[in-house]
């Protein structure tokens, strides 16, 4: 089944070209990661999947439905927005946090029963960090932070998990582990799992299929191939040459092998 279709979809903000001539296919259960340069579109086109904005023209539907009716069902989408900054002190705990995730099957209107309790630390246990539900979420590292919102979107129990730029404030090795746990979820829960990032290098080795996008897609398809020096040079300009050698060629030719 799709999960998602995007056919010649463009974006206009003010008289400039967001994105243009945009159209993806992704079967439900798949992980795509969508790569480029800040600035380039990723994060308007999340939000046109999720609802949120309106295009100029073409065409979008998840699972068959507009994104508009997706967003009012309210149990479709688990959304993580780039890490957010909180006063270390807000009065917000770990454990309030996730349950935020559960109103979309709930209703804003109604109080959480005890199965949304069990459920929400059922989902900080699947992430390691069950032992931090009272503790003050702006009080978290960066990536405990990422791994209870992670809780939270999953605690809605939705088909779809949209990351925006997930491993913002998380050094390499903890993107490493990140990338792994979102892996795993995908293949525990059937998600489709959608993914912006502007570090191509560090996400090959763990989507199923990648979209290298600037305002348009310059290529589509298996992972290996937006490593082409030329999709590179499309998506972020001449100047590629330290992102061509090492981590990336490296991973580029450990995957061949594989």
């Amino acid at each position: 089944m799709k999960a998602i279709e995007i056919n010649n979809l463009n974006v206009n903000f003010n008289g400039k070209d967001v994105l243009k001539d945009i159209t993806l296919s992704l079967d439900e259960g798949r992980f795509i990661g969508i790569v480029g340069p800040n600035g380039g579109g990723k994060t308007t086109l999340l939000r046109i999947i999720l609802g949120l904005i309106k295009p100029l023209s073409g065409q979008i539907y998840v699972f068959g439905k507009l994104p508009e009716e997706i967003l009012r069902a309210g149990n479709i989408f688990g959304y993580l927005p780039q890490i957010l900054k909180v006063e270390p002190n807000f009065p917000v705990r770990v454990i309030d946090v996730v349950m935020m995730g559960r109103y979309g099957k709930i209703g804003m209107l109604r109080w959480p029963g005890g199965k949304d309790v069990e459920k929400s630390m059922e989902c900080l246990s699947m992430m390691g960090v069950a032992a931090l539900k009272d503790m003050l979420y702006g009080q978290l590292s960066g990536g405990q932070q990422q791994r209870v919102s992670i809780a939270r979107a999953l605690a809605g129990e939705p088909r779809i998990l949209i990351l925006d730029e997930p491993s913002t404030g998380i050094d390499v090795v903890g993107q490493e582990d990140f990338y792994h746990l979102l892996k795993g979820l995908q293949k525990k829960f059937n998600l489709t799992v959608i993914m912006a990032s502007h570090d191509i290098g560090a996400i090959t080795t763990y989507v199923d299929e990648i979209a290298c996008l600037n305002h348009t897609f310059h290529y589509q398809g298996n992972p290996l191939g937006a490593l082409d020096e030329k999709v590179m040079t499309n998506l972020y300009g001449k100047n590629v040459d330290v992102l061509m050698h090492t981590d990336i060629c490296d991973k580029c030719e450990r995957l061949r092998r594989e």
